[in-house]
C-alpha cells in the first residue's frame, strides 16, 4: 500500500521512537521516492532515517538528489558540505569499495586504514606496493572532497551574503562543521559585513573570530615567532591581534548582553597582564548573567547561575592582583587533578581503563609543581640587574625602530626578468602560474632601489593587479627573504595592506594604513579573496570613500611613497606603542615600556630639533 506523505511522516517518526520495524519503513520509503521522484518529502524523511542510522554516505546522496529538485534550498546545500567535509574518508571508502576490496579481499572493514594493512607474505610485495598506491590516490580524493566543500562554502557566501539571515546561517554551519581555515572563514565573515555593515550578529562574529585567532600559529615551536608574547599561565599570543580582537569586541553594539565576549575580551587582558581592566570586563559579564538569570527558564538557570559564580570568582581574583590570579589558576588545575585519583586506573592495584595510570598521573602532577613554582618565582618587577639589561635592551631596539622614520623618495625601477639565482626562479614561476589562474593580470618585474640599498643586494620582484585594478599584489625576493603583499589605495589617503609577514614584524604604520598579515603558508588565491573582502568591508564601513586604480609601476612608486609617509608621521607623532612593544616579548614588559619609549621619544626629539 502507498502511503501519502502525511500517512509516511507518522510512520518514520514511529520508527525512530522504535515503535515501527526500521527495514520495513526504508522499503516503503524506497517505493514512494520511486513511485513519486518529484516528491522531495519523501526524500527528506529518508534522510532523517539515514542520518539516524550513523549511514551519512547514503543520506548524503539522498541530499545530492535532493538538490536537484530544489536547488536554491541553502539549508540543504550547506547540509551537503558540511556532510562532505565531516565524512570525507568514508566517502571516499565508498568510492573505491571495490578497487579496496579486490586488493584486500579478506579485510571486512579496510578502506583509509590501508597503509596498516599487514601481509603476512613477506613476497607479496606487489600488493604492498598497490595497496600503498590506492592509499595515496584516496588521500588525495579526500584532499580534494574537503576543499571542494570549503570553496562550497565561499561561493555560498558569495551568492547570498546580501540576505543577513542566510549569511549568519552559512557562517553558523560552517563553525559546527569545524573546518580549520581561519582565513576563508574571516572572508566569509567580512563579505556578509560589506552588505551589512552595521548587523550586530556579524560583529559578533568577526570579534569572536580574533578572539579565536590570538594563539593561532603558524607551526608549534620552542621560540617565540616575532610579533607573538608569552603569558606564563595564559600562553602564546600574537600581539597586533590581540588589541584588535579587543577592540573588535567594544565595537559589538549589544556587549552588554554578550558575557561570554566579556570574558573572552577579560581573558585576552589578563594575557596582557591588565587585571584592573580584566576585573571590569568580568563584572560587566556578571551583569550579564545576572540579567539572563531573571529572564531564564528552570532548565537554563543552573547553568547560568555556574557561570555567574565563575566569573565573580574571576573577577574577585583578577581585583585582588597578578598573585591572585596566579594563584586561583594552579588552585583549578590541583582541584582537577586530585578527581583524577578517585577515577579506576589511576590507582596502584585498581582496575580501569588502563593498566596503571598511577605512574604517568604522577609525572605530571611533578610537571605542574615544577611550572606552579617556577611561574611563582618570577618577580612582579625586575631587581637592578635586570634594569640594567632591560635598559640595554631598549636603547638598542629604540635605534632599530627608528629606521622606520625616513624621508628619502623610494624609487620603483622596472627591469626585465633576468637569470635569477635557482632558489628564486622556481618560487616567481609559481606564483606566476597562480596569479594568472586567480585572474590576476601582470604588470612589470621590477626593483625597490630602497630595498637595494637597504639590503646591499639584488631584490626583483613582480606586480600584478586585479582585473578591476583596486588592489596589487607584489611578490618580492632577495635571498632567502619572500614577502608578498597585496595592497589597496584609497581616496582618503589611506592604504590597506594583506601581507604574509604574520610572524616577521611587530612595527604598525599607524591609522592611516589598515594592516593585516597571514601565515607563509597562506595559499595566493586565499591571500587575493581575503584581500578583496578586507576591501569590500572597509568601503561599506566608510560612506563616500573609494578605490583609487592601480595601473601602472608610477601608482606602485605612489603607494610606496604613500606608506613610507603614514609610517614616518605616526612614529614622529607616537613614538612606539603599547601593541608593538607587547610583540617584542621581553619579559617585565611595562617596565621596558616605559624605558623603550623614553628612548625612542630621545630620539625622536632629536630627530626634531636637528
Amino acid at each position: 500500500m502507498m502511503m501519502t506523505v502525511e500517512q509516511m511522516r507518522i510512520q518514520v517518526d514511529k520508527t525512530c521512537r522504535d515503535e515501527a520495524d526500521f527495514d520495513e519503513t526504508m522499503d516503503l520509503l524506497a517505493s514512494s521516492i520511486a513511485a513519486h521522484p518529484e516528491e522531495p518529502e519523501f526524500l527528506r524523511m529518508r534522510i532523517t532515517l539515514f542520518d539516524a542510522a550513523y549511514d551519512h554516505v547514503a543520506a548524503l546522496k539522498d541530499r545530492q538528489s535532493l538538490q536537484v529538485l530544489l536547488p536554491d534550498d541553502v539549508d540543504n546545500q550547506l547540509a551537503i558540505l558540511a556532510r562532505q567535509h565531516r565524512s570525507a574518508y568514508w566517502i571516499a571508502e565508498d568510492v573505491f569499495a571495490d578497487r579496496i576490496q579486490a586488493l584486500s579481499p579478506d579485510e571486512e572493514d579496510v578502506g583509509t586504514d590501508l597503509q596498516d594493512e599487514e601481509q603476512d607474505d613477506e613476497n607479496d610485495d606487489e600488493n604492498d606496493g598497490a595497496i600503498a598506491a590506492l592509499q595515496t590516490e584516496i588521500d588525495i580524493y579526500v584532499d580534494q572532497l574537503e576543499n571542494q566543500a570549503v570553496d562550497g562554502f565561499l561561493h555560498l557566501m558569495t551568492r547570498h551574503a546580501g540576505d543577513a539571515s542566510g549569511a549568519r546561517k552559512i557562517l553558523a554551519a560552517w563553525s559546527d562543521t569545524g573546518i580549520a581555515a581561519p582565513w576563508r572563514h574571516y572572508t566569509m565573515i567580512l563579505q556578509a559585513l560589506a552588505a551589512h555593515p552595521h548587523d550586530a550578529a556579524l560583529k559578533k562574529e568577526k570579534a569572536s573570530f580574533l578572539v579565536s585567532l590570538c594563539e593561532e600559529v603558524e607551526e608549534h615551536t620552542d621560540k617565540t615567532p616575532m610579533g607573538y608574547f608569552e603569558h606564563m599561565i595564559a600562553g602564546r599570543f600574537h600581539a597586533l591581534t590581540v588589541f584588535e580582537a579587543i577592540a573588535a569586541i567594544d565595537d559589538v553594539d549589544t556587549l552588554q548582553n554578550e558575557p561570554l565576549l566579556l570574558t573572552q575580551k577579560a581573558r585576552l587582558q589578563k594575557a596582557l597582564d591588565d587585571y584592573p581592566a580584566a576585573a571590569a570586563s568580568l563584572r560587566l559579564a556578571a551583569d550579564a548573567y545576572a540579567n539572563a538569570l531573571q529572564l531564564a527558564g528552570e532548565d537554563e538557570r543552573e547553568d547560568l547561575q555556574a557561570s555567574l559564580d565563575e566569573v565573580l570568582q574571576d573577577a574577585a581574583a583578577c581585583e585582588a592582583g597578578r598573585e591572585a590570579v596566579y594563584a586561583a589558576h594552579f588552585a583549578q588545575i590541583e582541584s582537577s587533578m586530585a578527581r583524577l585519583d578517585d577515577l579506576p586506573g589511576f590507582q596502584p592495584g585498581r582496575e580501569g581503563p588502563a593498566d596503571n595510570l598511577a605512574e604517568p598521573l604522577a609525572n605530571l602532577k611533578s610537571s605542574l609543581q615544577e611550572w606552579q613554582t617556577a611561574s611563582s618565582n618570577i618577580p612582579a618587577a625586575p631587581d637592578e640587574e635586570e634594569k640594567l639589561k632591560l635598559q640595554s635592551i631598549a636603547t638598542k631596539i629604540a635605534s632599530s625602530s627608528m629606521s622606520l622614520v625616513q624621508w628619502d623618495h623610494i624609487d620603483i625601477q622596472a627591469m626585465q626578468r633576468t637569470s635569477f639565482s635557482e632558489e628564486i626562479s622556481p618560487w616567481f614561476d609559481e606564483l606566476s602560474t597562480e596569479l594568472d589562474k586567480a585572474g590576476m593580470q601582470f604588470l612589470s618585474w621590477f626593483q625597490n632601489l630602497s630595498n637595494v640599498a637597504a639590503l646591499k643586494r639584488e631584490a626583483p620582484g613582480q606586480c600584478w593587479v586585479s582585473a578591476q585594478a583596486d588592489f596589487a599584489l607584489t611578490a618580492e625576493a632577495a635571498g632567502k627573504i619572500r614577502l608578498k603583499r597585496c595592497f589597496s589605495v584609497f581616496s582618503d589617503g589611506s592604504l590597506m595592506l594583506t601581507t604574509d609577514s604574520r610572524s616577521g614584524t611587530y612595527y604598525v604604520s599607524g591609522p592611516h594604513v589598515l594592516g593585516f598579515s597571514v601565515f607563509k603558508s597562506t595559499s595566493l588565491t586565499e591571500m587575493l579573496t581575503l584581500h578583496r573582502a578586507r576591501v569590500q568591508a572597509h568601503l561599506a564601513s566608510i560612506p563616500g570613500v573609494s578605490v583609487k586604480p592601480i595601473r601602472d609601476l608610477a601608482d606602485i612608486e605612489a603607494f610606496e611613497n604613500q606608506l613610507r609617509t603614514h609610517g614616518r608621521e605616526f612614529r614622529l607623532a607616537q613614538g612606539i606603542t603599547d601593541r608593538e612593544i607587547r610583540g617584542m616579548n621581553v619579559q617585565f614588559n611595562d617596565y621596558f615600556a616605559i624605558e623603550l619609549k623614553r628612548e625612542v621619544a630621545a630620539l625622536i626629539a632629536g630627530l626634531t630639533l636637528d
